[in-house]
């Protein structure tokens, strides 16, 4: 994960900055942007060990999904895509 540093309120994203968000055994898929404009990340695992493999992180949060729909629908009405 890069860090960055933004002055302002609007954190300028764009889906290009994806890899930007790729750690560990995750790579970001989509990016969204959440209500406060903080990056909302979906990461999908690199390696298929039965554990789900997409993960959405928010802010402090993490939650786990089987599919990448799963994923999108949680997040559908919630956050804004970039």
């Amino acid at each position: 994960m890069r860090f960055h540093i933004f002055y302002g309120d609007d954190m300028p994203l764009s889906n290009k900055d994806r890899h930007d968000f790729d750690r560990g055994r995750y790579n970001c898929e989509r990016l969204l942007r959440g209500r406060n404009g903080l990056p909302v990340v979906i990461s999908k695992c690199k390696e298929d060990d039965g554990f789900p493999r997409w993960k959405m992180e928010y802010g402090y949060s993490c939650i786990f999904f089987k599919t990448l729909d799963e994923a999108l629908a949680f997040c559908k009405g919630r956050f804004e895509v970039v």
